[in-house]
């Protein structure tokens, strides 16, 4: 039986979550998963210089399983440059460390948000991502707001292409009630964060991120979700 990992302690989580070759479209090359407990071990080791001894502590694991660690990250990265892989940067056995959740406080950030009509930051969120009439964008310092037609609202089952009208403006994360499988790759393969809201208004949508209280998607997360009265809807109904 193989032994479960124990947690991993991590610091926070990294500022870019997609790294790829330039030029190349992500549709076209092979993605690794650096984890993020592999993520810390670089930060620690790598950039900070700390001894393996010191980073095992402060990762809450022995100095052997911190070897291990930084040694698969090391492979990875190293897998992606002579190969010119991507690397996605998620998952893993982890924890932060800190009892204050990480926020977005100070931070220009155009944040995309699914909406039934356009009413600036008092908008009622769609709760389905895909087929949201109208996405606002909103710029969570200055609180301006502008609505964009989602031209992509009717498609077949499996075909969202969220980018189909966002692919012109610059996008930090977009916040969602319910997205498919096919719709989040999309958006994270373009370098756009992914975070789950279940709330009423985009004024609280903007306010609950701010706080750093919103969960990125992940695609476990959107899994867990489907057939669960979200991930279901991302599409048109089938005539």
């Amino acid at each position: 039986m193989v032994r479960p990992h124990s947690c991993r302690k991590i610091s926070g989580k990294p500022v870019a979550g997609v790294f790829k070759p330039a030029g190349i479209p992500a549709r076209d090359l092979d993605f690794l998963v650096l984890t993020l407990d592999e993520f810390e071990a670089l930060k620690l080791a790598d950039l900070e210089g700390k001894y393996q001894e010191e980073a095992a502590g402060m990762m809450h694991v022995s100095r052997p399983t911190f070897g291990r660690i930084i040694e698969s990250a090391h492979r990875k990265i190293a897998e992606a440059l002579v190969f010119g892989k991507a690397l996605r940067i998620e998952g893993g056995p982890v924890a932060v460390t800190s009892d204050i959740p990480s926020s977005h406080q100070g931070e220009s950030m155009n944040i995309c948000i699914p909406i039934i009509e356009d009413k600036g930051l008092q908008s009622q969120v769609n709760s389905h991502f895909g087929s949201a009439p109208l996405f606002l964008i909103v710029d969570t310092e200055k609180l301006s707001t502008r609505a964009i037609i989602n031209k992509n609202a009717q498609h077949t089952h499996g075909m969202c292409q969220p980018l189909a009208s966002l692919s012109s403006e610059r996008l930090d994360a977009v916040v969602v009630g319910g997205i498919g499988m096919g719709a989040l790759n999309k958006l994270r393969a373009a370098g756009i964060k992914v975070y789950m809201g279940r709330q009423a208004t985009v004024e609280q949508v903007i306010s609950e991120f701010k706080a750093g209280k919103l969960d990125e998607v992940t695609p476990q997360t959107a899994c867990a979700h489907h057939g669960q009265g979200h991930d279901h809807h991302d599409h048109a109904p089938k005539k």
